[in-house]
């Protein structure tokens, strides 16, 4: 019997997050990469989030989601905000993470707990947002930057020596109070206003709303978690940082599909300056440099749009699809893919072009070749006809004569010099029209 009540007793789920305090975690993509880009490095996850009964999924397809390169607690009265210091909120709690992601950039997490009503919020969620913060006296990127270098992976910056933080970020509110909508809106919004609800992009996945105490609001730059199991959260907070790394993926994919266009139509203008193995060697290195963006956006972006084959838990794929298509992923995938196949297409025709060219050189080089060599044989014929001449038993050879005496046999040396002028006259005339051509086609097309 007591053992049957003891079982019987045991919560077959476990219970909402019971934190005293409100937490707020914004997820930054950085400019630095690790070195193998087809394996995400660092720890699994695990390690310091409780995933619950959904770790193992996690761990089974760890390669492909993200993984911890760096933690780092923080002493609250470090933080200095500048607009939720004017509040009375409290600071309980901070703390500093590095998030590592599948053919994507670093992602940094910083997560604060404070103890406030919830509008209070805002401010600090303004301050997050445009990093007007300081921590010790240090922004942001900085504290960031030093965290990284103590991490033993090969790590490559894409803009300058040292890490930066990028644009592409997103904001979780965390709590364990059920909120009113009209809260979330405010949250989400960072504004406090009021709002019609008719005119709102604000999602709300059905799976984390199932429950009338539970609530979840997802908008392209802020979601909200309401008394959610922590698990969830956690979860949550690793979907965040897969699709905001993904959002600042495309957005390299896109900055460098457009310089390889620029660089192809350079290419095309650039046909009389440039030599052809310079050309073909530039058009070989955009092909593959167009190959590693066709890779990037595959593996570091389309990868990141579906969770669910990876960890199949409602709640998780609802959450993650809702926050892909707030921030509007799919749609930045499909632009950047049609300027892949524009740059591509461009790249096909330049390369026809240059081949084209190549092809014409090589047959007006062969038609000079035969022509020269007819023009020695031109040569050698009226050089073989004087011998011959003065060789044989003519009547209008004088054995007493010079073969060169011009007065007396000027007829026939006029006679070969009008062949081998001819036979010159042809060979200029046919390597200017050769220079010509091969100006024309190299001239740009407009």
């Amino acid at each position: 019997m007591s053992a049957a009540a003891s079982a019987g007793s045991a919560r077959p789920f476990d219970p909402i997050v019971a934190r005293p305090s409100h937490r707020l975690s914004i997820v930054i993509a950085t400019s630095a990469e690790t070195a193998d880009l087809l394996r995400a490095d660092g720890q699994l996850p695990e390690t310091y989030l409780r995933l619950g009964r959904l770790a193992a999924f996690y761990r089974d397809a760890d390669s492909q989601l993200p993984r911890v390169l760096a933690v780092r607690d923080l002493d609250p009265p470090t933080l200095a905000f500048r607009r939720g210091g004017g509040t009375a909120a409290t600071i309980r709690a901070a703390r500093l993470w590095l998030f590592d992601v599948q053919a994507g950039p670093i992602v940094a997490v910083l997560s604060v707990d404070l103890d406030c009503e919830p509008l209070v919020l805002i401010p600090f969620l303004e301050d997050l947002y445009y990093d007007d913060l300081t921590i010790g006296g240090s922004p942001i990127d900085g504290v960031a930057a030093d965290l990284l270098d103590g991490v033993d992976a090969a790590v490559r910056h894409s803009a300058g020596s040292r890490l930066e933080l990028t644009s592409q970020r997103h904001q979780m509110v965390f709590t364990s109070a059920t909120l009113p909508e009209d809260s979330v809106q405010r949250l989400i919004y960072r504004a406090d206003l009021d709002a019609n609800p008719q005119y709102s992009s604000i999602q709300y996945p059905a799976e984390l709303n199932r429950r009338p105490t539970s609530g979840a609001a997802v908008g392209a730059y802020v979601s909200v978690l309401a008394a959610q199991q922590d698990y969830i959260e956690n979860c949550a907070l690793l979907s965040s940082v897969q699709v905001v790394a993904a959002s600042c993926k495309i957005r390299r994919v896109r900055f460098a599909a457009y310089e390889t266009l620029l660089r192809v139509r350079e290419l095309g203008t650039t046909r009389a300056t440039m030599s052809r193995p310079e050309r073909r060697a530039e058009l070989a290195r955009l092909h593959e440099t167009l190959a590693e963006q066709e890779l990037a956006l595959t593996f570091g972006v389309e990868a990141a749009c579906e969770i669910g084959i990876l960890v199949p838990a409602l709640r998780v794929e609802n959450f993650h699809r809702q926050l892909v298509a707030c921030t509007g992923l799919r749609d930045s995938i499909e632009t950047v893919s049609t300027m892949l196949a524009r740059a591509t297409s461009v790249l096909a025709a330049e390369e026809g072009s240059q081949t084209a060219l190549d092809a014409q050189r090589q047959d007006l080089r062969r038609l000079r070749y035969g022509v020269t060599i007819g023009l020695l044989s031109t040569i050698a014929v009226p050089i073989g006809i004087i011998l011959g001449f003065f060789g044989g038993n003519y009547t209008q050879v004088d054995g007493n004569r010079s073969m060169f005496d011009w007065s007396h046999y000027h007829d026939m040396y006029l006679a070969v010099l009008g062949l081998i002028l001819a036979a010159g006259t042809v060979f200029a005339i046919l390597f200017l029209l050769e220079r010509l051509q091969i100006r024309r086609a190299s001239k740009p097309s407009h």
